[in-house]
């Protein structure tokens, strides 16, 4: 009988150590998942959200020195009166620039030809210089190369008509600018193909998902899907504007670009950089209230990222074209499946939405 009950204590015992081991394996287990870290490039790293200041700017424009409307000197002045400080004029194939040389230019013979069939004004291709620094903005050199993509080609002089993306691509990398996607929806390129350009041509920086109001609704989702095909290797830039060529497309679309000086080295690395939020507004500049993106903060190792904000009604959480999460933040350990980065959409009055850059993700 004390044989016995030493068997039984000696099983007891037994058994305790072999829950003691399963239960310790359990918890390591538990605080490895737990303080597993999350590399998380952030677009907003550099910024200082006390003193940078966020401006607003427009990269996509035309006036009659192509096939716009309006005069190159009421463009300027439309975006200046409503709060831009940063623009490009992108007439097709044409520098519309300096703007201190805008009464040297000539119309261009479709507007010649507008004029004449009553369409525009005279006023409309009489051209009067702006400069400026008078009016603190910063002008950026560019144009629309109408390649078959047509091309934001923005900080160069190139403005060749070309046959085939690869020479006006190179053509515009060997002047050092940088390169925009306008308007993908127009074309039937699929994700690939822009993924192997971007990975080409290292100075192609953006794609512009809204353009002319929402003119190519389909742009969010194929620009999503560039991002999976890209990622790891990089991102691209996602950006709105108002492809304006009438006042009737003027001011739907702008972009928000957070900088610590209003210079041009300033505006060119923060469009290289991504530091910048996309903002399309159904309604313009009248609509009531445009919410505000204060602060941006990213914690590696809990994978939190955690906007700042005011005058929202909502926040979506997006990955690989799917929304993950609703709110101010994004916890990354509690999203199942992830494509390799997230990005915030917020939601203002008048059906406004404005937009983050991707954080690329990756969990070590």
């Amino acid at each position: 009988m004390e044989k016995l009950e030493n068997m039984d204590i000696m099983n007891a015992n037994h058994l305790l150590q072999k829950m003691f081991r399963f239960n310790f394996i359990i918890l390591l287990v538990f605080v490895t998942a737990c303080s597993a870290r999350w590399e998380i490039q952030n677009p907003y790293e550099y910024v200082n959200w006390e003193k940078d200041k966020q401006y607003k700017a427009n990269l996509h424009t035309h006036t009659t020195i192509s096939d716009g409307n309006l005069s190159p000197q009421f463009v300027v002045d439309w975006y200046h009166q409503n709060g831009y400080s940063i623009l490009a004029i992108t007439d097709h194939n044409n520098v519309t620039y300096p703007w201190t040389d805008f009464s040297l230019l000539k119309a261009s013979t479709k507007s010649e030809g507008k004029v004449t069939d009553g369409q525009i004004s005279h006023e409309a291709i009489t051209f009067e210089n702006r400069n400026p620094k008078e009016l603190g903005m910063i002008a950026i050199q560019g144009n629309e190369v109408s390649s078959p993509q047509h091309l934001g080609s923005l900080f160069n002089d190139f403005g060749m008509r070309t046959s085939h993306e690869d020479s006006a691509m190179a053509g515009i990398g060997k002047k050092d600018g940088l390169i925009i996607f306008n308007h993908p929806g127009r074309y039937k390129h699929n994700a690939q193909w822009y993924a192997d350009y971007c990975e080409k041509y290292e100075h192609i920086i953006g794609f512009e998902i809204y353009n002319n109001g929402d003119r190519y609704s389909g742009d969010r989702q194929l620009w999503d899907s560039v991002l999976v095909a890209m990622l790891p290797e990089r991102a691209v830039w996602a950006y709105s504007n108002d492809d304006m060529h009438s006042a009737r497309s003027l001011g739907k679309n702008w972009n928000i670009l957070i900088l610590p000086e209003l210079t041009e080295e300033s505006v060119r690395k923060g469009i290289e950089d991504g530091c910048s939020f996309y903002v399309y507004s159904p309604t313009g500049h009248k609509t009531s209230q445009v919410p505000e993106i204060i602060s941006v903060m990213v914690d590696q190792r809990r994978g939190l990222i955690q906007l700042n904000t005011s005058g929202q009604d909502s926040i979506l959480w997006i990955s690989g074209g799917k929304i993950i999460q609703k709110g101010s933040s994004v916890k990354l350990n509690d999203i199942p499946e992830l494509s390799g980065y997230v990005r915030a959409e917020i939601f203002g009055t008048g059906e406004l939405i404005m937009g983050t850059q991707p954080f690329i993700i990756h969990k070590q």
